[in-house]
């Protein structure tokens, strides 16, 4: 998809919302913020949002001096997942379906809100689970596609819902016999996974890819060349989460199915769902 005059301020929020993990002064922030204003005279027509953020996320490292911003978050958000996981394990081993709620659980994975650091989790997002129902389904077109297929790619999105990405993954291995790769970012993007925070809930090493982006999202032109490799093997493909969904939506390929919560009114006229809806998507022509 395209960038369009809505996502300037998005991105410039971004910004913002990144040096509240940075211990710089007032003034040094207003600095910040003016070099980002600046950064987007390089914006061109055409970017793809992912491609925007990407020179403030850029700007903001530069000036600050500080690869990984979010280091410290996103232990924090992996722990407060893993808190919650068992009770959600729970319902969706004694659910009708239980697979389509690891789903549910695996999109709705970055819902919650670790804004701040001492972040109480209680049931309500156990109860989301229960009630939010997909207001694009796909589920069985998915479902279809494992019962034959023999390799499966899942692009993975941020942390914290990485915990609930494994989950479902762990609930399709056991139903399914396929070979699994997780692709991660090759680089720290704000609070996204790269090959550290996976191996941290458990993945092991032989199982993730360096996909080649350091973007908040994925797109072909800047795969790896054993993300790409993997990619043109696999017979099911996952994207998760809203920037995967921005890198790749123009990718028109059955194998390919989007799991997101649509946070963006752009991205919800593109896909016809109300802001904060749920999307399990088969991408095809």
């Amino acid at each position: 998809m395209k960038a369009t005059k809505a996502c300037f301020a998005c991105v410039v929020a971004q910004a913002e919302r990144n040096l509240y993990e940075w211990n710089g002064d007032e003034k040094a922030k207003f600095e910040v913020m003016k070099s980002v204003s600046r950064s987007l005279e390089k914006a061109q027509y055409g970017m793809k949002p992912i491609e925007l953020s990407k020179i403030t996320n850029d700007t903001v490292r530069i000036e600050t001096g500080v690869v990984d911003l979010y280091k410290e978050r996103k232990l924090i958000l992996n722990q407060k997942a893993k808190e919650v996981l068992p009770e959600i394990k729970d319902y969706a081993n004694s659910s009708e379906n239980p697979l389509k709620a690891f789903a549910i659980a695996a999109i709705l994975g970055n819902h919650l809100d670790f804004g701040v650091k001492d972040v109480a989790i209680d049931s309500e997002f156990v109860d989301l689970i229960k009630s939010k129902m997909l207001a694009i389904d796909d589920f069985d077109l998915l479902t279809k596609k494992l019962v034959k297929a023999h390799q499966l790619l899942y692009i993975l999105d941020n942390t914290g819902e990485v915990v609930f990405d494994k989950s479902f993954i762990e609930a399709i291995k056991k139903r399914y016999d396929l070979k699994i790769k997780v692709a991660v970012r090759s680089e720290p993007i704000i609070n996204d996974v790269t090959l550290k925070e996976a191996v941290e809930v458990g993945f092991v090493p032989e199982e993730i890819i360096e996909s080649g982006s350091n973007m908040a999202g994925m797109t072909i032109e800047i795969a790896s060349k054993e993300f790409l490799d993997f990619w043109r093997e696999s017979d099911v493909i996952v994207a998760k989460g809203q920037g995967n969904f921005e890198g790749l939506d123009e990718v028109k390929d059955e194998r390919l199915f989007f799991l997101l919560e649509s946070k963006c009114p752009v991205i919800s006229e593109i896909l016809e769902v109300n802001l904060g809806d749920i999307v399990l998507k088969q991408s095809r022509n």
